[in-house]
């Protein structure tokens, strides 16, 4: 699988954890919440930072702007480790509550906030990760697009039905498997391809 850059995966992480001392309000809309999490984003970003957080420049911050969000479902583990050819795949996505909207400059897309919603409501719960949200935005099909992610495997996918069917886009290429970015492959195969590829892995963070 292609690797993030590891500084940038770094600024992330540390942007982060800068931002923990201040929990986000609760909004009653995901977009609100996105929008709160543009206007912080344009607080924090600085001549330090401003490349690890996907800009090409300090001012750029300023004429960002949200893009269209794709909600994004979660593929767990042990769910993973459970499927057959016989299991229906659509059964293996949990909607985890989380929006991603990329944040975009012009036409290119910059780095991305990811929205989490929970009983209070919509909070921005992670900003930056500029390199999923470029590499999503580069396989989008349409409207009706969302995202799974595979934690565990640390694997992303575009995702959409056709012909009532679930269909997965690799975003990056992964070594462990035959899956190829931007090739489009049925979910059952994907999910029968990871499994064989998580056989050894202890469930621990990699």
């Amino acid at each position: 699988m292609r690797k993030l850059p590891f500084a940038l995966v770094v600024a992330v992480v540390l942007f982060l954890a800068g931002c923990q001392t201040s929990q986000p309000r609760p909004n009653h809309s995901q977009d609100t919440a996105a929008q709160h999490g543009l206007a912080t984003l344009r607080q924090v970003v600085n001549a330090g930072n401003y490349a690890s957080l996907g800009f090409e420049s300090e001012a750029e911050v300023r004429q960002a702007t949200l893009g269209d969000p794709l909600q994004v479902y979660r593929v767990q583990l042990d769910a993973l480790r459970a499927f057959t050819g016989n299991t229906d795949p659509e059964t293996l996505l949990v909607d985890v509550r989380r929006s991603l909207y990329p944040v975009k400059v012009g036409d290119r897309v910059a780095t991305s906030i990811f929205v989490t919603g929970s009983r209070e409501g919509w909070r921005a719960s992670e900003l930056g990760n500029a390199a999923v949200a470029r590499l999503v935005n580069r396989y989008r099909h349409g409207a009706g697009d969302f995202v799974v992610h595979v934690a565990a495997m640390k694997s992303w996918f575009v995702a959409d039905r056709v012909e009532g069917k679930l269909m997965l886009t690799p975003v990056m290429d992964d070594p462990r498997t035959k899956l190829r970015a931007g090739e489009t492959v049925p979910a059952d195969v994907v999910f029968l391809q990871l499994k064989a590829a998580s056989e050894g892995y202890n469930g621990l963070p990699q």
